[in-house]
């Protein structure tokens, strides 16, 4: 029987060894290689480090084949780790990664574990001069603390402040992503994440359960930089934001408080508010008299989320598979940027069989587990946090409002006239460039390129006088809808020519898309350019954009089966009013 990549994947995480995991890693690269299996994105890693990193590398490789990531692998030889980094003809950068794990002892490098954050904090600093990639650095992990053991803690007092000192280093530096070791050893257990028979037989410092967790760790790394990150937290209502049932025991009868059994509840919503304050959308999914609900999110003095929170609210007696295509069309993003929780596993089995782009949380059957859950998620990760996404939750939530008031206007016109709208559009600036990456990397549907930028690469080109920048806001009066529009036009000669351009959906459809194209044509006219050029990379999720530059009267010059180029002659370009905008 012909093997799959889900099986391969099944079978490796059933047993959970690293016997079990090298063969499969063998296999997953296999089927890659071969065609035999697709990725949704493929990602050169390189690793350094310390010790023998084999177990490590093919836990990565089994979970981020999980997560539809292939990795081409580079490892480099044994302590060598400043001999790759200090000879610009090495390996390491012949391969030119990615992303690149750095992990080291502190022992290896000094005797002093300040010392080694010092001497660690350089060779990381070399590298990223040499290597426009990502930097995934981990911290030092202090021995098991054994309380009769005085010199032990104040090594581990040592290992604390030499953590915070590398932190210090690069706490400026976006490049520079850290896998807090330490923090996750302590999590694990150190006495069960340290493992001296390991270190004696084979040069790991670690445990197998240690390396796997740790495998998944860097696998939230990897899924941030490929942009495969899930927007949208889909929650069900009774016996899972509160105990026991709405519609039965009314709103004095379900268990949500500070003493047990509504304590593990309240933790959870404390949780999910968390969520919401790193810019993860919220939404309900309930079947539940609405009435009902809604008295819970508005009276309930023990209710952490309130309906301010939630971008959309479906509750009814619908299948909630039905609800889950509502909520998507009702927040405007993808169904495979869902997370949807619920507490029955029927439901949770429903949602699996007829949306399985939904990514399904398990939640256990103890809601006191519930909290731990979904903290130990990855999907929801991001490798950084930018103002933006702090205010992505209110920004969705006001979103609602905007939906709810243009159901409730009679035109499109006046729905547009109504919001009031005021536009900034500026060349980008050094504090837009950890958004405008993540707008690279995040956006799918209007993106006309598709085409995936680091924080490096942005900076660069607005640091360059052959690029302009351009970043577009967009504020109305429910509020500020934050930075949602990006373009990348590069300066040739004569012409320009419009490398990225992509709107967040939620400010489609309001006249800011054409606005952006306008600028740049007036900028390009200032700049004495003939001639702007541009394209549309055909994606699985770009359609809606299929003939966007069709509409801003680009002319088609060229196409092949995933790329149409353009021109628009800017000799008798006349720029463009806007009657539902006012800009700033």
């Amino acid at each position: 029987m012909k093997i799959t990549l889900d099986k391969i994947i099944t079978d490796a995480q059933q047993v959970s060894t690293w016997l079990a995991c090298r063969k499969a890693a063998r296999q997953v690269n296999e089927l890659f290689t071969s065609g035999e299996a697709q990725s949704q994105s493929s990602i050169k890693v390189a690793f350094l480090s310390s010790f023998t990193v084999d177990p490590l590398v093919d836990f990565t490789v089994v979970q981020a084949a999980a997560c539809g990531i292939g990795i081409q692998i580079y490892i480099a030889p044994y302590g060598q780790i400043a001999q790759e980094i200090l000879n610009p003809e090495s390996g390491l950068y012949t391969f030119d990664p990615d992303v690149t794990v750095l992990m080291v002892e502190a022992d290896s490098l000094a005797e002093n574990p300040l010392d080694a954050a010092d001497e660690l904090a350089t060779l990381s600093r070399k590298f990223t001069e040499k290597c426009p990639g990502i930097l995934v650095l981990g911290n030092f992990t202090a021995p098991p603390n054994w309380p009769l053991h005085i010199l032990e803690t104040q090594r581990r007092e040592r290992t604390r402040q030499a953590n915070h000192q590398l932190k210090e280093h690069f706490k400026d530096d976006p490049r520079v992503q850290s896998c807090d070791l330490d923090t996750l050893a302590a999590y694990y257990g150190y006495a069960n994440a340290i493992s001296a028979e390991m270190a004696a037989m084979a040069k790991i410092p670690f445990s197998e359960g240690f390396l796997a967790l740790l495998a998944k760790k860097l696998v939230s790394h990897l899924k941030a930089h490929a942009g495969i990150i899930r927007k949208c937290l889909v929650l069900d209502c009774d016996n899972t934001l509160w105990g026991g049932i709405i519609g039965e025991d009314g709103i004095d009868g379900i268990a949500l408080g500070p003493d047990w059994p509504g304590r593990e509840f309240l933790d959870f919503q404390k949780v999910i508010l968390e969520l919401y304050d790193q810019g993860v959308i919220l939404a309900i999914n309930s079947k539940n008299n609405e009435a009902d609900v809604m008295g819970v999110l508005h009276d309930h003095p023990h209710m952490v989320l309130r309906e301010k929170h939630f971008a959309a609210i479906c509750v009814n007696w619908n299948p909630k598979p039905e609800n889950m295509k509502t909520l998507a069309d009702q927040i405007n993003i993808g169904l495979d940027t869902f997370v949807f929780v619920d507490d029955n596993p029927a439901e949770r089995q429903m949602m699996r069989q007829m949306l399985p782009e939904v990514e399904v949380l398990e939640l256990p059957d103890n809601p006191a587990l519930y909290e731990k859950t979904l903290r130990e998620t990855s999907c929801l990760v991001k490798a950084s946090l930018t103002d933006e996404d702090k205010k992505r939750g209110a920004i969705y939530a006001a979103q609602r409002q905007r939906n709810q008031l243009q159901q409730s206007t009679a035109t499109l016109q006046d729905y547009l006239k109504s919001l009031a709208m005021v536009c900034t559009i500026r060349l980008a600036a050094e504090k837009d460039v950890k958004r405008a990456a993540q707008l690279t990397q995040r956006t799918n549907q209007f993106n006309l390129t598709t085409r995936r930028y680091t924080e490096s690469d942005i900076q660069q080109m607005v640091d360059s006088a052959d690029w302009n920048v351009y970043v577009l806001g967009l504020k109305d009066k429910f509020g500020d809808n934050g930075t949602v529009g990006l373009a990348l036009v590069e300066k040739q000669n004569k012409s320009q020519r419009i490398d990225t351009f992509l709107m967040s959906c939620r400010v489609i459809g309001r006249q800011v898309e054409e606005a952006l194209v306008d600028r740049i044509c007036r900028d390009a006219v200032a700049e004495n350019a003939q001639t702007i050029t541009a394209e549309y990379i055909k994606t699985q999720k770009n359609t809606l954009v299929a003939d966007f530059w069709d509409k801003m009267n680009f002319i088609q010059t060229d196409a092949d089966d995933n790329n149409t180029r353009y021109t628009l002659n800017l000799t008798d370009y006349a720029p463009k009013t806007f009657e539902y905008l006012s800009f700033e």
